[in-house]
């Protein structure tokens, strides 16, 4: 049974690198607020008005067992709203959240959905819940506008080159934050991994318990056997256009926090309690005095 976290902040998962850009970018207020305009104006109102054209939406009544996947994942994680979600006929296992912090929509792959159990799409999908919580949903979508947008400033396009790099990167650092959620909102280390090699292409006919051991080996190895200078600069010219990392390095960094303790800190930290009177039994802080929702004391 997945257990609700009370109170969890974003700040408290957050990977340091992710965080110490965020924190500065959101800061900027004036930064923020003309990412908001510019991005609700040229992108959010275009991405909205193709997805009901063109793809099939989520709803409670439409596809209801997806739908309940998402909603319990927003409950598990506390994320304040719940986005409008859409599918996309695409067999990559991947999703994507767009749009505005406070008004996003969530797009799943059909492969996504097809091919991972259904414990594994509550990891994806808390990845995803992850970038709400952390607000980096305008950061992403003005990332993907990032070229539109300097080239309607040709003066400044190209002395905002460097920019575009240093937002890419902080974007690939957001990933390891919001595959932090993602183990959060599943609950089970094995879970998150077997979805992230499937992710990197894993045939499942071929999935099995000698193929996830090769893979965890060639994760942890990743990092351990590639620290020449030459490998470091191979493998941040490779990489320096993407907006993920590479999954394999996904799964490196979940299992360096793992195996940390935070991930189960976190978790003895936040995980609710029922509320003591039967007749309410919500999930509550297990440090509160009273339950907020029947207002009634949890010692008797």
């Amino acid at each position: 049974m997945t257990n609700f976290l009370i109170d969890l902040k974003s700040s408290e998962y957050e990977h340091n690198l992710d965080k110490r850009v965020l924190e500065k970018l959101n800061g900027m207020l004036g930064f923020q607020n003309a990412v908001n305009a510019f991005v609700n104006w040229t992108y959010v109102k275009w991405q909205m008005i193709g997805l009901k054209g063109g793809h099939f939406q989520v709803t409670e009544e439409s596809c209801p067992e997806v739908y309940k996947i998402v909603e319990d994942v927003q409950k598990v994680l506390g994320v304040s709203h719940l986005p409008n979600i859409y599918t996309k006929w695409e067999y990559a296992i991947n999703a994507y959240t767009t749009g505005l912090n406070d008004d996003s929509l969530m797009v799943l792959n059909t492969g996504a959905i097809d091919l991972l159990t259904d414990e594994e799409l509550k990891f994806v999908v808390g990845h995803e819940f992850g970038h709400i919580k952390s607000k980096h949903v305008v950061f992403h979508t003005m990332a993907e506008m990032f070229d539109v947008a300097m080239s309607m400033l040709p003066v400044i396009g190209n002395l905002a080159e460097p920019a575009k790099y240093w937002l890419l990167y902080w974007q690939r650092m957001s990933e390891f934050t919001a595959d932090r959620a993602g183990l959060l909102a599943c609950q089970n280390i094995d879970v998150a991994l077997n979805a992230i090699i499937k992710m990197a292409g894993l045939p499942l006919k071929m999935f099995g318990q000698n193929m996830r051991d090769s893979f965890l080996k060639q994760a942890k190895s990743f990092s351990i056997d590639l620290t020449s200078l030459s490998d470091k600069a191979i493998k941040t010219v490779c990489i320096a256009t993407s907006t993920h990392p590479w999954t394999v390095m996904r799964a490196a960094e979940l299992i360096k926090w793992y195996e940390s303790g935070e991930y189960q800190t976190l978790l003895d930290k936040h995980t609710g309690v029922p509320c003591i009177w039967s007749d309410c039994a919500k999930i509550i802080s297990k440090n509160a005095e009273f339950c907020p929702h029947c207002g009634r004391p949890q010692t008797i």
